[in-house]
């Protein structure tokens, strides 16, 4: 678990800087619309990073002598182990926290609002443009703004004062807007935006890109009501999101609401947006697909570069000869990464044995998994010493089993496969 989330932070941090550098430069290319769309590249990255390629197994290699050695990490590698298996734990502890307190504050939150539901003369005071079925008005006496609430069934909140408030147009615009977030199902991607916050909660780039997730969500819905509205309507709107800011307590929360992540500052960038209403130019958005379209497709190669190193590279070795033993032996240093993430395997190598005992042409055959022991294998055996021969030894064989303890359950794998030929 820890070695995935470890893994899926490169995709993340890359995705996430590239969306917020295009979000800065590009923002007048491309529109809010659009750049809204784009945070989608976020899951995207970390699903296909994971996603795994088809491949074949290849066949084991050929042989008839096998030396086997068991290799353990030392007593301050597993202290690093089970240091870092507690600050896994404690990160998954706090990520508990954040969506167990998300859960009260939001049924808590819902639980004040006293909500009631809209009669039929308050719903046909209401100007919809179109009102889907599944959407039930209430009105809120507690509601500083109109908002969406609930997760399995969403309602539409709107505040007591809601028609005194807002004339006619305003309160059109305000539930198109309102609508809009309805539509797009911007909720459930509320959900998975905060279950990756909630998960990567240590790593700050998140929260920057979390913050400015839910800023282009709202921007986008100004967007998508005054797409085809004259500049009358407009200023209608962006008096309606300074009512709004007015209105609102300073430290109100809310889900989705017309004023979501209303301040000042965003409230003037709104307002700001509306004024400029850009649209995306076909030339951006061609390149900003293109460039997703690269930057995913990296991803789930990079991703499958780095799982693919479990799967063993297979060579046939000329038989051993005879199966000979060491005097000296080097112990492998167990790598720290491997020691950490649990992970356990074996190593085939392939050497020679000099005349005067020295281990030379050392050859890894095989690993499961693949590169994560190969090296520390090949450092340990070139130290080896064996009784001085007549000749040199071609050929010989060893196998080192890497084992966290010796309570391992790792299955245990024989990587060179006997074969008896008779006659």
């Amino acid at each position: 678990m820890s070695s995935v989330l470890v893994s899926l932070l490169y995709p993340l941090s890359i995705s996430i800087v590239c969306l917020l550098i295009l979000h800065r430069y590009m923002v007048d290319k491309l529109g809010t619309s659009y750049l809204y769309r784009l945070w989608g590249l976020v899951p995207l990255s970390l699903f296909a990073y994971l996603l795994p390629w088809p491949s074949t197994q290849p066949p084991k290699v050929l042989s008839s002598e096998l030396s086997r050695f068991v290799v353990n990490p030392t007593q301050d590698l597993q202290r690093v182990f089970n240091n870092s298996e507690l600050l896994v734990y404690l990160a998954m502890l706090v990520s508990a926290v954040m969506i167990g307190y998300w859960l009260i504050t939001h049924l808590q939150f819902i639980r004040k609002l006293l909500l009631e539901p809209a009669t039929k003369a308050q719903l046909a005071q209401l100007c919809f443009s179109h009102k889907p079925r599944k959407l039930a008005v209430y009105y809120s006496g507690s509601a500083y703004s109109p908002m969406l609430v609930g997760i399995f069934k969403q309602k539409l909140v709107l505040p007591e004062n809601f028609h005194q408030a807002y004339n006619p147009e305003q309160q059109q615009l305000i539930l198109q807007h309102e609508i809009c977030h309805f539509d797009r199902n911007d909720i459930y991607w509320n959900l998975i935006a905060f279950s990756i916050v909630a998960l990567f909660w240590f790593h700050p780039l998140v929260w920057l890109a979390y913050f400015r997730f839910r800023r282009d969500q709202e921007l986008s819905c100004d967007f998508h009501v005054l797409a085809r509205k004259q500049v009358s309507s407009r200023v209608n709107y962006s008096k309606a999101l300074l009512v709004a800011a007015q209105t609102a307590p300073r430290f109100a929360f809310a889900q989705l609401s017309f004023k979501k992540y209303g301040d000042k500052a965003i409230m003037f960038e709104r307002i700001n947006q509306i004024k400029l209403n850009t649209k995306a130019s076909g030339l951006s958005v061609s390149l900003a697909s293109v460039l997703a379209i690269a930057m995913l497709s990296g991803f789930s190669y990079a991703g499958n570069l780095s799982s693919n190193e479990s799967q063993p590279k297979y060579r046939t070795p000329p038989k051993a000869k005879e199966k000979i033993s060491p005097i000296h032996r080097v112990e492998p240093k167990y790598p720290v990464k491997a020691a950490v993430e649990k992970i356990e395997g074996s190593v085939v190598l392939k050497y020679d044995v000099n005349i005067d005992g020295t281990v030379m042409n050392v050859e890894v055959m095989t690993g499961e998994p693949a590169y994560v022991f190969d090296r520390v294998a090949v450092t340990a055996l070139k130290q080896w010493q064996y009784q001085p021969r007549a000749s040199v030894a071609h050929n010989n064989l060893v196998q080192l089993d890497f084992r966290l303890d010796e309570n391992s359950t790792f299955k245990d794998v024989n990587l060179i496969e006997k074969i008896n030929v008779t006659k």
